[in-house]
């Protein structure tokens, strides 16, 4: 977002020194016609309930998601809970799990279903959460591809006013013009530095998604079947990007040497 914001600020600088004032760039009803109409005509191809879940989903741009090594050192702590304490662990790291999607999958395991339809269901949650998001990068990348249809639309009315209107002063009728313009301006800049990007951050959250979605449905898999825990953290090691993989290893390692080294003093 921090992004948007700067690339806004640059066109509005870019602005002022051209021109020498920006004041032309605050049009109302050039921004309503642009915004407003795009907004619109977006969400007119959208079903409600699809438009529902894109307005749900914008909380997830600005705050922090679980990584991908956070979900696997969770569900390697989960793993050895469970082969511990039973079933009665699942219940306790429900309330613990990094996202909605990691609490479901789990009570999946603790109503005792079998892990070939823990996968099923697991890959079926996730397809659908990543359906969501899918529209909502098409939803976004809509409402850009009207933004700058909304501009010269508001830019047409801005001219027919100007005209219908300009009297006998040259200078007001070039000042009316140039108020007019701005709606294309704007229709650009929604368009390339608003509805764009959050269309393309959205699609960097579902690739990373898609990378933490494979690890549910491997620790899923793993934790149902009764898998080790040592089993469990090699498989989801080879799941993560190869900066991670060391790093889950010599993590667990180091807490495997740890508790090694208790078990011996305690002797």
């Amino acid at each position: 977002m921090i992004a948007i914001a700067l690339g806004i600020g640059l066109v509005t600088l870019a602005a002022g020194l051209a021109t020498g004032s920006i004041a032309f760039l605050w049009n109302p009803e050039a921004i309503a016609i642009v915004v407003g109409g795009s907004l619109i005509a977006a969400a007119a191809g959208s079903t409600p309930r699809h438009l529902a879940e894109t307005i749900k989903l914008l909380p997830a741009l600005i705050s922090r998601q679980p990584n991908a090594m956070s979900i696997a050192q969770w569900w390697i702590a989960t793993n050895t809970a469970w082969r511990r304490e039973g079933i009665s662990a699942l219940q306790q790291f429900i309330g613990t799990a990094p996202s909605p999607s990691a609490a479901t999958i789990l009570q999946f395991c603790a109503d005792g279903f079998d892990p070939d339809e823990i996968a099923r269901l697991t890959e079926q949650l996730l397809t659908t959460n990543a359906e969501r998001y899918q529209r909502a990068i098409v939803f976004f990348r809509r409402i850009a591809g009207y933004a700058p249809t909304m501009g010269i639309v508001g830019t047409v009315i801005g001219l027919a006013s100007a005209l219908a209107s300009g009297g006998d002063s040259a200078t007001l009728l070039l000042q009316r013009i140039g108020f007019a313009f701005s709606a294309t301006l704007w229709g650009l800049v929604t368009a390339n530095f608003l509805w764009l990007p959050i269309a393309q951050r959205f699609e960097s959250m579902l690739q990373e998604q898609r990378t933490i979605d494979r690890l549910h449905v491997e620790a899923a898999r793993l934790v149902a079947s009764g898998s080790t825990p040592l089993l469990t953290r090699y498989r989801l090691a080879t799941l993560l990007p190869d900066t991670q993989q060391q790093q889950l290893l010599d993590h667990d390692a180091t807490i495997s040497s740890s508790a090694v080294v208790g078990s011996v003093t305690h002797q």
